[in-house]
């Protein structure tokens, strides 16, 4: 009786510990800790070298932030698994003030152009950190470092707009505020790439029996794939441009699983999908960091996290079959 009351009072879960994290995991970190503090050098440099004084001021920020939120995080990660981080390099602020660097200084916007770039690298970076990783926490980690990325990306853009340092491609027409030449390409791109993904996840539909899958694919659908081909229709149509037709319905005119004579087991679908996912978050990022008009980049941005939300939701369906196909664990601890 006593051991009832107890129970009910301190209720005790079992836990299941955790695994190590696999090779994919170790190097994504591993890379992601080396590559920032060369980025911190790299914004030091320029901080050293520039007479621009609020350009000196965003630097000293940036650098700050970068090493407090981004380098901490990377560092208690790898350490978390009995890992001996690699020495962090010498700050380049030691040796004199910001501006006292070489006698001749970098213009603003040969800075900007630089940083910019960086960050473009940094974000696929991260984009594919947030998709190689299957612990949570970890993808969380990178995640939350390639938001981070983006706003300094989406800041740096405005900057350089502000003081004309960016030059974009020519305008696709003569309207004003048109859409540039790389703009049309890519929004085109992501259009027609969106098509071919409602073809093929009727097709899965038509190919499996599985409940958990089907209510997937139905959600990925009606959630990510046909608002994302009317945002992007819209943007064409706004520029007077005529958009390709869209494929023909196929989802309504059978019953999931009814139609292929060959059915998918769910373990090559979840692979076929995540494969999918993985390829439309690439285009998502090479977008967010072509297009130039303000409200592209907030566009592509949204494009960018209603694929990484369907990406996750995936994950989870995958892990709870355990039909992932992990590299091997990797652990510094002797087991």
């Amino acid at each position: 009786m006593i051991n009832k009351i107890f129970k009910k009072l301190l209720p005790i879960q079992t836990t299941e510990a955790e695994k190590p994290m696999h090779a994919g995991e170790i190097y994504y970190l591993w890379e992601g800790l080396t590559s920032t503090y060369k980025l911190i050098g790299i914004l030091e440099l320029n901080l050293m070298n520039t007479e621009d004084a609020q350009l000196q001021t965003y630097l000293k920020g940036l650098a700050t932030a970068t090493f407090l939120l981004h380098i901490k995080k990377l560092e208690n990660a790898l350490k978390s698994e009995g890992f001996t981080v690699p020495p962090r390099p010498s700050s380049k602020t030691l040796q004199g003030g910001p501006g006292t660097g070489q006698e001749v200084k970098l213009t603003d916007k040969e800075i900007i152009k630089n940083i910019v770039g960086f960050g473009q690298v940094y974000i696929m970076f991260y984009s594919r950190a947030v998709m190689a990783c299957t612990r949570e926490s970890i993808r969380n980690i990178f995640l939350d470092l390639m938001g981070d990325y983006i706003k300094v990306y989406k800041y740096l853009i405005g900057f350089g707009k502000k003081r004309n340092l960016l030059v974009p491609p020519p305008p696709a027409s003569a309207r004003r505020n048109s859409l540039n030449m790389e703009e049309v390409g890519i929004i085109w791109d992501e259009l027609n790439a969106r098509y071919l993904s409602k073809v093929n996840m009727e097709i899965y539909l038509a190919s499996t029996i599985d409940k958990d899958l089907i209510n997937l694919l139905k959600w990925g659908l009606k959630e990510i794939v046909v608002p994302h081909m009317e945002l992007l229709e819209n943007v064409l149509k706004n520029e007077g441009i005529t958009i390709p037709s869209r494929p023909p319905v196929r989802q309504f005119q059978y019953s999931p699983g009814q139609v292929s004579k060959i059915r998918t087991s769910d373990d090559e679908l979840l692979s076929i999908l995540t494969v999918a996912f993985q390829a439309a978050v690439e285009l998502h990022v090479r977008a967010f960091t072509i297009v130039y008009r303000e409200d592209l980049i907030e566009l592509c941005e949204k494009l960018l996290y209603d694929e990484l939300k369907g990406y996750d939701k995936l994950i989870s369906l995958a892990k709870a079959r355990q039909v992932l196909a992990n590299p091997p664990v990797i652990s510094s601890y002797r087991i």
